[in-house]
């Protein structure tokens, strides 16, 4: 067996390393998630354009309002248990039990309290087919926590190449039974027995793939533990959901439903971007670091290449986009959209802010310190919600410089949480920043003539001239200021080609 490395992020250069060090683990993970996601995303695309010529607006109406009305207790069933699991540094068979015993109570709680009051949100909206689709929407609340322990210890593992293949099959059965039985005429019921079918499988698979099943006796000995934990984490949540909605019910307030619309139609570009980036990597990183704080290795180095890399795959992308703001906007999205087009520089800046610094639960979470991150959150929502409401009382424009205000305080928040941590200053940061600054500028330079061109339109051709331009300047940009990207690039070449 080669011995293991302590290094948990990838070697300047990205040179070779040993077959299973940690380096390498995180790679092979990263790679999984991304494939992952792009599978999900490109099955459900396939899906979607089937499901738009076989149900009505009205039918699918009916489900969206079914997921809506049952969306907070989905994101409360699991409680922040799952990383309660891949964190815990000593986690021992009666806290597996345990876990598995507080999911139970958890989700089969809110299933229960979902099943009974279908028939309110029903008659709320006098449909008396959302009462049937969120029938079986509670059954996945029975359904789900059978194998969430397993996915939760799956990932503590690093076996993201299993749960890729969990992941396919689950997305494969959702999409193709959705389909099939819209197609039979099952009308909105078609997407939810398709979600309760992917979720029994997802379960299934989950428990075939490991190989102790012990803690299928559930137990409650550790659940004040566990409750404290996943409770505070529940609670960060949702007041993250719950600023992330309020400003926009703030917007409505103080304007209109279509501003609403415009200032949602500017966040889309970017964020599907970030989700893009940090879902995948933030799915990888929490079990990575929390083994390397368990081993009493630093994760410092490793935040610090995460920075590095995000910004500077982030910041040139917008830069670009904020050049030619308008003019993208309307050739996408159309002549209507135009004052999303107007808004959407400050917005594209405040996204790009959040990569400063790593996100906080991808710090806090490996540490154990969920009282952090209630605490951070808490002190975000707060500022954020205030400075909404004033910027939204000014206009849209104001509303979205707010959301630039917004952004750096987070930032400042986070930095003054995580610093004790990692033991690093802003100083050990200014190198990403200089070295994704200057290659940002340089692929901007196609966008920059654009801009000064003065013209008001953009053509699909002339876009895909900037897009390709703007991406050769950017590989042109890492390899001058040696980024380690350019490493990982050469790395995955060399792969690829089987040199």
């Amino acid at each position: 067996m080669p011995k293991r490395s302590t290094r948990s992020s990838p070697p300047e250069g990205g040179g070779a390393e040993k077959e299973g060090t940690p380096a390498l683990n995180i790679r092979r993970s990263i790679a999984w998630t991304f494939s992952e996601q792009t599978l999900q995303y490109g099955l459900q695309f396939v899906a979607s354009i089937f499901i738009a010529r076989l149900l009505t607006p009205d039918e699918m109406g009916v489900f969206v309002l079914s997921m809506s009305a049952a969306a907070v207790l989905i994101s409360l069933r699991t409680f922040g248990i799952g990383n309660y699991l891949i964190r815990e540094p000593e986690l021992n068979l009666d806290k597996i039990r345990s876990s598995f015993g507080v999911m139970l109570l958890i989700s089969w709680s809110l299933g229960l309290g979902l099943y009974f009051g279908r028939h309110l949100v029903a008659d709320f909206y006098d449909r008396a087919s959302i009462a049937d689709v969120m029938a079986v929407l509670a059954l996945s609340f029975i359904v789900s926590p059978i194998g969430a322990p397993a996915f939760s210890l799956m990932s503590r593992e690093m076996r993201f190449k299993a749960l890729h293949n969990i992941g396919f099959a689950s997305s494969f059965v959702n999409s193709g039974l959705g389909v099939l039985l819209a197609y039979l005429g099952y009308s909105s019921m078609a997407l939810a027995w398709g979600l309760l079918a992917s979720t029994t499988l997802h379960s299934l698979l989950c428990l075939l793939a490991v190989r102790d099943r012990r803690w299928l006796r559930p137990s409650l000995t550790y659940w004040r533990q566990i409750v404290c934990f996943g409770g505070t984490l529940s609670l960060s949540t949702l007041i993250a959901t719950a600023n992330a909605d309020g400003i926009k019910f703030l917007l409505g307030a103080f304007m209109s439903p279509a501003g609403v619309a415009q200032f949602g139609r500017a966040t889309q570009v970017p964020r599907i971007f970030r989700q893009g980036i940090f879902a995948p990597v933030s799915r990888v990183l929490t079990p990575a670091w929390s083994e390397d704080i368990r081993k009493g290795r630093p994760i410092a180095a490793a935040a610090e290449k995460l920075v590095a890399a995000n910004t500077v795959l982030v910041w040139p992308a917008f830069l670009a986009m904020g050049l030619i703001a308008e003019p993208f906007i309307i050739l996408v999205y159309g002549e209507n959209w135009r004052p999303a087009g107007q808004i959407f520089p400050w917005i594209l800046l405040s996204h790009a802010l959040l990569t400063l610094l790593p996100q906080p639960e991808q710090v806090l979470i490996p540490y154990g310190r969920a009282g952090a991150i209630l605490r951070l959150r808490s002190l975000a929502a707060a500022f954020s919600l205030s400075t909404g409401a004033y910027g939204a009382s000014l206009g849209l424009e104001a509303f979205a410089i707010s959301r630039v205000a917004a952004a750096c305080f987070l930032m400042v928040l986070v930095f003054i949480t995580v610093r004790p941590l990692l033991g690093v200053g802003l100083r050990r940061f200014a190198a990403c920043y200089l070295r994704a600054g200057f290659v940002a500028l340089l692929a901007a330079v196609p966008a920059l003539a654009f801009h000064l061109s003065g013209r008001g339109s953009l053509t699909l051709p002339e876009l895909l001239t900037i897009v390709a331009a703007s991406a050769a300047l950017w590989l042109l940009g890492i390899v001058i200021t040696r980024h380690f990207v350019w490493g990982e690039l050469r790395l995955v070449a060399r792969r690829a080609f089987g040199h």
